[in-house]
């Protein structure tokens, strides 16, 4: 039986390959965020006979955070762009299962995008005036928390992040589950999370008609409490996701999807630290004929006052 269902994954994988739908790979980039949790959006891994894959992916985002309650000796100030580079090398051990390393380096900045992301909200009628109220392209990062601990961050141009491992299992042609471990390997506190971390993510790919295929997950993962702000840091996460990717000819394909995350800590004063993470992602994906593929998308924060890095621009490269 087993030998069975490897075979028909094997053959109906090889002939879907050349028309995957996948949505590309999602974590958030706020340090604040990625520093707690190893969930992320775990695309469908569309089984490909005799090949490994390769993955390279560029982000750049731009961050404005400023809560100060004048009844509380509090602050929370995050005022900078942040860049995280990342490359992914897939491996099938067999149809039914897939193993994938990822490892990146990662940026912190006073940053030079200011102006262009205040025209472009500018533009859509988004508001900040969280942004008005701090000099244009100038470094801000600094938390100070009811229990006196105080955490200042300096910008970090260029560092390690934390390093990390995947297996994959595909149970049909549609679902898979991925179970994710990374390793305390960033040079940098604000790159990395200091600790172990683990997360499972259950993801279903449904192609709806020809030219439209769905996209989902839910994932749950574990880290342990680390550092100065161990005491408002939650442990346990929840994250899901929802997407459609639409093929429009040949190999070209716009996507759009939506990613949550529940609350990384609880009881800081600071709405934007407690709150749950709304983030969508829209954008255009390129495939060759051989699978390779070029994406550019950009992720917005859909619910204002959260986790969500404001604007980040997204460029990934597969091979």
């Amino acid at each position: 039986m087993k030998t069975a269902f490897l075979l028909l994954l094997a053959l109906a994988g090889g002939a879907a390959a050349a028309r995957a739908q996948s949505l590309p790979f999602h974590r958030p980039l706020n340090p604040m965020a990625a520093g707690r949790s190893a969930l992320a959006h775990q695309p469908f891994a569309v089984f490909s006979p005799g090949k490994s894959r390769l993955t390279a992916t560029f982000e750049y985002g731009n961050a404005i955070e400023y809560d100060r309650l004048v009844t509380e000796p509090t602050t929370y100030l995050l005022d900078a762009e942040f860049m995280r580079a990342s490359l992914a090398y897939r491996r099938e051990l067999n149809p039914a299962t897939f193993v994938t390393v990822r490892g990146e380096v990662r940026g912190a900045y006073a940053g030079f995008a200011d102006d262009f992301f205040v025209w472009y909200h500018d533009l859509i009628g988004f508001s900040q005036p969280e942004r008005a109220a701090r000099p244009i392209n100038a470094w801000g990062s600094q938390l100070a928390l009811p229990n006196g601990v105080r955490v200042v961050r300096e910008p970090a141009p260029f560092g390690l992040g934390d390093f990390e491992a995947t297996i994959g299992f595909r149970h049909s042609l549609t679902q898979q589950t991925a179970l994710t471990v990374t390793l305390p390997t960033a040079t940098n506190a604000q790159f990395g999370r200091g600790t172990v971390a683990v997360a499972a993510v259950h993801t279903l790919r449904v192609p709806l008609i020809s030219r439209v295929t769905f996209e989902g997950s839910l994932g749950a993962g574990l880290t342990p409490r680390h550092g100065a702000l161990a005491e408002y840091q939650q442990t346990l996460f929840l994250s899901g996701s929802t997407g459609l990717r639409l093929r429009l000819w040949g190999g070209q394909s716009a996507y759009g999807f939506f990613y949550y995350h529940s609350p990384y800590y609880a009881g800081t004063t600071f709405r934007s630290l407690d709150r749950p993470e709304l983030s969508g992602e829209f954008g255009w994906i390129s495939r060759a004929r051989d699978g390779s593929e070029w994406r550019v998308g950009f992720t917005e924060d859909i619910a204002p006052g959260d986790m969500a890095i404001d604007l980040v621009l997204r460029i990934g490269r597969s091979w």
